[in-house]
């Protein structure tokens, strides 16, 4: 995961106006020239989300606990193209993941659209849904990208708040259609090429990490992939234990990995092991890839968190969840 040359300044937050809506504890901020959605849970914010033009891609800048620590980190300098919970893989050979020579561009076509509610089981729900055009460098820029786009996404991503058990967490669904810019994409990647999270500093080094297959990890805290359908890292921040967790839906393509590491920096990603198997599909196919990632304010065993994911697997059979 080499560093990269910073091509964009990280955001200026300067006055702009702003679109707000609540329901029950949820409140929902959009400032648009800042291009960040604000999401607030009993006046505490729990997650921001980040699409602005001077952006490679949108991302979750920001995601807090119920105890209000955040647990990403958006434009390190180490890796400048790290963005906090961010999806990125290499298409056609143009790399939408590290920021460098020509890099691909995930271009937010205007606002998000916001709903705000509570889920079948009564918990505090908000939804953000984005369209995101795919585009190489040179054609970010132009008035339409749609003609020229190799991937067009309808981006989804589902917050809900369990007071109760003290989790917050967030869906990422993608619905991807190839593209009228290319003939067929083929989508291919490094072993961390995927869902890919950034993890707050204290996570560095010593962050205890667990995945469904109850596999080892090497102590060095190296680069490791494990076959997983979930993978967590443990760690106390500000004397207070958290849990932040990934899951894989079973019916997304690919092989189901996970990459992690603790040395230099904390970093977690869902991946397809698309290095080891690309996948290759034609102009007009279509085709889904969907996450949870939970932040719990506690330390999980192994078994909540194999009981949470099949919570998780249950609940998207319900077609009105």
């Amino acid at each position: 995961m080499l560093a990269s040359t910073c091509l964009l300044a990280p955001p200026f937050r300067a006055r702009s106006a702003t679109l707000e809506s609540a329901t029950g504890p949820l409140k929902l901020t959009l400032d648009d020239q800042a291009a960040l959605t604000t999401i607030s849970f009993n006046g505490q914010p729990v997650i921001e989300y980040a699409f602005g033009t001077n952006r490679f891609k949108p991302c979750v800048h920001a995601l807090h606990s119920l105890k209000g620590d955040n647990v990403l980190i958006d434009w390190p300098p180490d890796h400048v193209h790290h963005h906090g919970l961010m999806y990125a893989i290499t298409v056609n050979g143009i790399n939408f993941w590290e920021e460098q020579t020509d890099p691909g561009v995930q271009r937010a076509i205007g606002l998000p659209g916001r709903d705000l509610g509570t889920n079948v089981d009564g918990l505090p729900k908000a939804v953000l849904t984005q369209t995101i055009h795919w585009v190489a460098q040179s054609n970010r820029f132009l008035a339409d990208t749609q003609p020229v786009a190799l991937l067009i996404e309808q981006r989804r991503l589902t917050l809900t708040v369990n007071e109760k058990a003290g989790e917050v967490a967030v869906e990422w669904q993608g619905d991807f259609e190839v593209g009228p810019g290319a003939d067929q994409v083929t989508l291919t990647g490094k072993p961390y090429h995927g869902l890919g999270l950034r993890f707050i500093h204290e996570f560095d080094h010593v962050a205890k990490r667990l995945n469904s297959g109850g596999l080892g990890y090497l102590p060095a805290g190296g680069d490791e992939v494990t076959p997983s359908v979930w993978s967590a890292m443990i760690q106390n921040v500000n004397g207070r234990d958290l849990t932040v967790s990934m899951h894989k839906d079973p019916l997304n393509a690919g092989a189901s990995t996970f990459f992690s590491m603790l040395n230099g920096f904390a970093y977690l990603s869902a991946t397809q092991a698309l290095d080891k198997q690309p996948l290759a599909y034609r102009r007009g196919a279509k085709f889904r890839l969907r996450y949870l990632v939970t932040v719990t304010t506690s330390a999980l065993t192994a078994d909540q968190l194999e009981a949470r994911h099949r919570a998780w697997r249950m609940a998207l059979r319900r077609p009105s969840s």
